[in-house]
């Protein structure tokens, strides 16, 4: 039997900073009179490791989390308990000890920053919004056994086809001027930025930005061909023909969705969180990706577009948008392995040490969207575009159950891919995970659509 405590903490046993705080941690409050559970401190000999850790975060009141470099490593423990508690709707507070490229979900919560100066009374301060006095419970603990996945030898897979070029239409001298500009692949992002803007203020005719002759979104669809893939660390998968629209869902094609009443009819939103208000988009420009929609909005999108066009168009699923990102042959970005500056719109001033900071070249960060498709030197095998960065990218499954991809009303997390304009080069591989809850609006997300059936 253990006692159920008020305050859960998260953090990584590395010896260092992230541990020194959590014992720290955890004598303040003790003194404070509040339980707290760390695990070498409150795990008796003998128990069930993994099973107290889950019924103790499940008996918690709130999660105080140690974010350091360690804490953020997927082996580790520290994630997956966030995730886990962030599930079951447990209060976290994060505690900055190092400073770090925050994931996705943990950015929308306010931290508390002891990187330079440890505020310990404002940390109990904000722990007693939560935890109220004298509270005394007693909770008894099964064990639970939790068998280890065996690991998975990475494959040889073929590589994938030559992306056939787009067929290009009649394009003024200067959208052509500009367009050519942008394969030069010595254009730095901020004129790729300006390029972009420019294309927009004289008309983006591109395929697949804008509308159709009918007012429908113009899908420039990309076909997947049927077959194996490397998928995360080297699992084969084997996926059937699919495609994937070339470019991000733009502002102007989600704003046809608005305009013919996608948000007042009922049709599209069956079991799904229909919002209170339209989204506001802090980049309003017509080619630019469409932000600050949630997961309920991207599914009723593509309800509405399916009627109109008589396809089956829906989100992509990780595994589908992983294989269209980055081909066959298990690569780390869309172009290759190791990260290229100027490939993607992402923050490229970031560095993870010295080291890199002195010996990568210098990058670019724009604090923004940017246009869809100005970075063709960052494409995929097939021809996909802002794979990498730009926004986030809803994605159809579960994040801690993959294999859940019908829509509910649970508030469970939803898969995004692909990094975004604020985040750093190690949340733009093609394989890394990140998860949104699926109503959160965020100047990051967007998405992209895939059609079950090729032409």
């Amino acid at each position: 039997m253990f006692q159920a405590p008020q305050v859960f903490i998260s953090y990584a046993r590395d010896g260092g900073v992230s541990e020194q705080t959590a014992v720290a941690l955890h004598e303040q409050l003790v003194q404070a009179g509040i339980a707290a559970f760390r695990d070498v401190e409150s795990i008796d000999p003998g128990s069930h490791w993994a099973a107290v850790i889950e019924q103790q975060i499940l008996a918690s009141q709130l999660m105080v989390v140690v974010v350091s470099k360690p804490a953020l490593d997927p082996q580790r423990w520290v994630m997956r308990e966030c995730l886990f508690a962030a599930n079951k709707r447990i209060p976290i507070i994060p505690l900055l000890v190092e400073q770090v490229e925050l994931p996705l979900w943990l950015t929308h919560i306010n931290a508390l920053d002891f990187t330079q100066v440890q505020p310990w009374n404002r940390l109990l301060v904000a722990v007693g919004k939560y935890v109220p006095a004298n509270v005394e419970r007693v909770v008894v603990f099964p064990p639970k056994s939790q068998p280890r996945k065996p690991e998975t030898p990475r494959p040889v897979v073929t590589p994938p086809p030559q992306v056939k070029p787009q067929q290009q239409p009649d394009y003024s001298p200067e959208v052509q001027q500009l367009l050519q500009e942008l394969q030069n692949p010595q254009v730095q992002s901020p004129r790729r930025l300006e390029i972009g803007n420019r294309l927009y203020a004289i008309g983006d005719t591109r395929p697949g930005v804008g509308l159709d002759a009918t007012g429908l979104p113009d899908i420039d669809w990309v076909k997947i061909p049927a077959g194996e893939f490397i998928y995360q660390d080297g699992q084969r998968l084997r996926l059937g023909d699919y495609q994937m629209s070339r470019y991000l869902v733009t502002n102007r094609q989600f704003q046809a969705f608005e305009t013919a009443g996608g948000y007042q009819s009922d049709e599209w939103w069956q079991g799904l969180k229909k919002p209170a208000s339209l989204p506001t988009h802090r980049w309003k420009e017509a080619n630019r990706p469409v932000e600050s929609v949630d997961w309920y909005e991207s599914t009723a999108f593509c309800r509405w577009l399916s009627a109109q066009i008589g396809k089956a168009i829906r989100l992509p699923t990780e595994q589908e948008w992983e294989k269209a990102a980055r081909g066959t042959d298990g690569r780390e970005y869309p172009w290759g392995n190791g990260y290229q500056v100027g490939f993607a719109n992402i923050n490229e001033t970031y560095h993870q040490n010295i080291i890199s900071k002195l010996f990568s070249p210098k990058g670019f960060y724009l604090e923004q969207t940017t246009a869809v498709g100005i970075y063709p030197q960052g494409q995929s095998p097939y021809g996909l575009m802002d794979m990498a960065g730009n926004v986030w990218e809803w994605c159809l499954n579960k994040h801690e159950e993959p294999s859940m991809i019908t829509p509910d009303l649970s508030g469970g997390f939803r898969v995004v891919r692909g990094g975004s304009w604020g985040y750093f080069t190690g949340s733009c591989r093609s394989s890394f995970r990140d998860l949104g809850y699926p109503d959160s609006r965020s100047l990051s997300l967007g998405f992209r659509l895939l059609c079950c059936f090729p032409h």
